[in-house]
């Protein structure tokens, strides 16, 4: 009976972290998409929206900074940093409404074919504390 309850417990608060993690996600990436492909040299569209500051009557918090890279990956393991894409995008959001930012980056000429990963990684703000939290869309270059 004991474990039963016990495990009973632990869906429970699995479910409610889920449910509060969930809510922590203050942008959305729209462009690119994972398993998009791309040429050595090419544009690439970087395109993602910040959700308002208040969303759904609550205001749960806000971002403070958001930094793009750019990584060499083998499976789902990044093997380092080749390019700090931008240091700092631009995370102002409106008032009750979505807010778009859009970026274009040239893949670098001299990168190999292969499995790579940019890296969207936004820090922020809650109530009672800060919070980082990072997204990764993984794009294959191709000749």
């Amino acid at each position: 009976m004991k474990l039963v309850l016990f495990v009973a417990l632990v869906v429970l608060c699995g479910f409610a972290v889920a449910d509060v993690f969930s809510q922590l996600q203050f942008m959305k990436i729209i462009s690119p998409t994972s398993g998009q492909t791309v040429a050595a040299g090419d544009k690439l569209t970087i395109k993602y929206a910040m959700q308002p500051l208040v969303y759904k009557q609550t205001s749960n918090g806000y971002a403070t900074s958001l930094v793009l890279n750019f990584h060499k990956r083998s499976g789902n393991t990044k093997q380092g940093l080749l390019e700090n894409i931008s240091p700092n995008c631009p995370i102002a959001a409106e008032q009750s409404k979505f807010k778009t930012y859009t970026k274009q980056w040239t893949v670098p000429a001299n990168t190999a074919p292969g499995s790579y990963a940019l890296d969207f990684v936004e820090t922020v703000q809650l109530r009672r504390g800060k919070l980082t939290a990072s997204e990764t869309v993984k794009i294959t270059i191709v000749d």
